[in-house]
């Protein structure tokens, strides 16, 4: 077993250099083996390119499926926002009108002060309901503090 040697590239114009001589290496193995080797490492080869495909599909996958989310989670919270606003307009505007009404039902009484029979039925009847509302609110919280259940 003894190595030859051979000159692999000649001088060229560009890199004027020598040319370099590199040593053979002769084969420790026959070339049936060599060859069996070769198909193998081929095998390999493509395994990992099937493998890394598969894994390539996957993250693939995995990153729309991750966008896909991220994108419903912020439809989500922008639809929770319109109604968070939509509910504060409506609460606002039921404010408003409440305000409204108070006011109407400040203003309906002195209208009504020029003649002294209307001034003087009004107050009973509105001093009537709001007892009327106390005593039922009363009922209503009393067997709710009463029950057995409650004080466990």
């Amino acid at each position: 077993m003894v190595a030859a040697t051979k000159a692999t590239t000649p001088t060229s114009a560009v890199t004027k250099k020598k040319p370099v001589a590199r040593k053979l290496t002769v084969p420790t193995k026959k070339a049936s083996v060599l060859a069996r080797e070769a198909q193998a490492a081929k095998k390999r080869l493509l395994k990992l390119r099937a493998d890394t495909k598969k894994a390539i599909e996957a993250a693939k996958r995995d990153v729309a499926k991750a966008t896909e989310a991220a994108k419903s989670a912020a439809r989500f919270e922008k639809q929770a926002a319109k109604d968070k606003l939509a509910a504060k307009k409506a609460k606002a505007a039921s404010v408003k009108k409440a305000s409204a009404k108070a006011t109407a039902t400040k203003v309906a009484p002195k209208k009504a002060a020029g003649s002294k029979a209307a001034a003087t039925v009004t107050p009973k009847k509105a001093a009537v309901k709001a007892v009327a509302k106390k005593r039922t609110a009363a009922k209503k919280v009393a067997p709710a503090v009463t029950t057995p259940e409650a004080s466990a």
